[in-house]
């Protein structure tokens, strides 16, 4: 009974509430004809939207807060206009609209043929088919709820690009289950599920929802939009850009090393191709040496056959007849002193042509630097950015070179060992030869004069000393040139490594180079990354901080002054039966002003 009563007066004193304004108004005329004064203007943009998201009518609300009540105006393109707050009247002369403000809180509705700054367009999918959302209310199955966002067009650039929109959609968890929206934010309302997506300023947006149902019927979607008033404040990304900038520095570094690296390339290049240079002086000299050795091992052998045929004549002669013979024997000594000198001067020029060879081959040895790299060395270099073909390169060219010094350093001896030979020898000959001129100088002069018996034993004797020890040197320069045959054909190959090696080094050096330009170039690229990325930074905060964003009118260019905000509040129709349509309409018809009036307060 009290909430009857409370209600009954509520009722009378809405009711007279027009005729005491309008008791008001006359009473004070010449209030009427004072201008008021405008502190502010809201305007709210309300839009209904067909189930596919077509426009079908829009309408403003705007509500002013004034200083001083009194005479208004406002302007708009409106095609209808009404007054909310009281039953006075609103005047239109054009887009001019002018009311008597008696409140300090004034409400005026304004009915436009305006387009939306956005587009929006619905689609509905059953079981994976496109279908009109309205054929197919009440069947279950499969459902995919499709909502573009877009510009539309250049009618509110300055909505689309500062305006957030929120897009909700209730699904009855009674008919609707497995419900999925990607980038949605999912809250329960009582029985509902309500899917809310958030659209930034600026942005174009494809929005999906899925879920199965066992009975298809939707309420409307409401769509609201407000401006991005929410201040952004920058993170501090003085620790990031720290981690960037020593990033870069990194870089930088690494295109320095790498340049270090490239320059050492190029130097161990260099050194290779004189150590290939002098290898193959060595190998030369060494084939020289082993191609002169038969033409030595053959004049040593006929001197050597020489003295066994004068040792077998010698042996032979007695008498006077054998000093006879010795005087036909000094030409033929005289020979033979002149192929040994031939012999040790050819030996001379080999020894000469073999010690500049193995200065040259020692000389390039040396520039091969001692084996200082590891596995743990290698594997840093291949977890690194360089090109792992580049560290194969430089691996096999480090291991060949390693092995060609490896292989030299064993055999230095033999290489050392063949000078003093050549030498040996050298100097063997030319005291042969000597001796031979010495013998056939003594044969001539002392024909004659020696003693049958007694000096041709003694003669006799020396020479065969001589044969003897001439066989001697004779076995031992075959024994050498056979070593200097082996060693001619083991270097080959050490000398092929070393050519491969150069090679190698050579395309390592290349391969440095474009290393080089590579990091450099990424160098270049990244070392203004801090400052990009700030501005990157600062570009994006700033797209989506509009807490200076000034309002601007809906409805004219005339209003924005006084305009303090614009909001829009935005739906699309229910997608329900008919019977419960029709039943909702019977109801909202079938209410009196009291019920309605009642309603507001429910």
């Amino acid at each position: 009974m009290r909430r009857t009563i409370k209600w009954l007066w509520l009722a009378l004193a809405l009711f007279f509430i027009p005729f005491l304004n309008t008791a008001v108004l006359a009473a004070s005329s010449e209030e009427k004809n004072e201008e008021g004064e405008i502190k502010e203007k809201n305007e709210v943009i309300y839009a209904n939207l067909e189930t596919g998201g077509a426009l079908e009518n829009i309408y403003v609300v705007n509500a002013f807060e004034l200083n001083k009540t009194g005479m208004i105006e406002d302007f708009g393109n409106y095609e209808s206009v009404k007054n909310l707050t009281d039953t006075s009247e609103i005047k239109q002369d054009g887009d001019t609209v002018r009311m008597e403000a008696t409140a300090d809180n004034f409400y005026y509705q304004g009915n436009i043929s305006k387009e939306l700054p956005w587009k929006f367009t619905i689609e509905y999918y059953l079981d994976g088919e496109k279908v009109d959302p309205k054929t197919v209310i009440g069947e279950s199955g499969q459902v995919e709820i499709e909502i573009k966002v877009e510009e539309n067009g250049d009618t509110g650039a300055d909505f689309f690009d500062n305006y957030m929109l929120q897009i909700s959609q209730p699904l009855n968890t009674d008919h609707f289950y497995n419900i999925e929206a990607e980038n949605a934010t999912l809250a329960n309302a009582g029985k509902n599920k309500q899917i809310a997506f958030t659209v930034m300023p600026g942005e174009e947006e494809t929005l999906t929802i899925h879920a199965d149902t066992d009975q298809f019927e939707l309420d409307g979607m409401e769509i609201s939009a407000l401006p991005s008033s929410v201040s952004v404040d920058g993170p501090d990304t003085d620790a990031l850009t720290e981690e960037f900038q020593s990033l870069t520095d990194a870089i930088g570094e690494i295109d320095q090393g790498v340049g270090e690296l490239g320059d050492g390339i190029r130097a161990f290049s260099g050194g290779l191709t004189d150590l290939e240079n002098g290898s193959s002086q060595f190998q030369n000299g060494l084939n020289e040496l082993n191609n002169s050795s038969a033409e030595l091992t053959g004049a040593s052998a006929e001197i050597n056959n020489a003295f066994q045929r004068i040792q077998e004549e010698v042996g032979q002669i007695t008498g006077i007849d054998g000093v006879d013979q010795l005087s036909s024997m000094t030409e033929a000594a005289s020979d033979m002193a002149a192929g040994m000198e031939t012999l040790a001067d050819e030996i001379d020029t080999l020894t000469t042509g073999y010690g500049d060879a193995k200065e040259a081959l020692r000389t390039a040895m040396d520039q091969i630097p001692e084996a200082t790299l590891t596995e743990e060395d290698f594997q840093a270099l291949y977890d690194s950015e360089i090109d792992s073909e580049i560290i194969d390169e430089l691996a096999g060219t480090y291991e060949a070179a390693q092995s060609a010094l490896a292989v030299y350093n064993e055999s230095a001896e033999s290489f050392e060992a063949v000078e003093p030979a050549l030498s040996e020898f050298q100097n063997s000959a030319s005291e042969i030869s000597g001796s031979i001129r010495s013998f056939a100088d003594e044969i001539e002069q002392s024909v004659g004069q020696i003693d049958i018996d007694e000096g041709l034993d003694e003669f006799i004797t020396s020479v065969n000393t001589m044969a003897d020890n001439y066989n001697q040197f004779h076995e031992g320069l075959i024994g050498y040139t056979n070593g200097v045959d082996e060693l001619s054909t083991s270097y080959s190959d050490i000398h092929n490594g070393i050519s491969e090696s150069a090679t190698g080094s050579n395309e390592l050096a290349s391969g440095a180079d474009e290393l080089q330009s590579g990091t450099s170039q990424l160098y270049d690229a990244t070392q203004n990354i801090p400052d990009e990325m700030q501005e990157e930074i600062d570009k994006m905060i700033s797209q989506y901080d509009k807490s200076d964003y000034d309002p601007v009118s809906f409805v004219s260019e005339e209003n924005d002054e006084k305009t303090n905000s614009v909001q829009f509040v935005i739906q699309t129709d229910s997608i329900q039966p008919e019977e419960a349509t029709e039943e909702a309409e019977e109801e909202e018809e079938s209410k009196g002003f009291w019920d309605r009036l009642i309603d507001l307060f429910n």
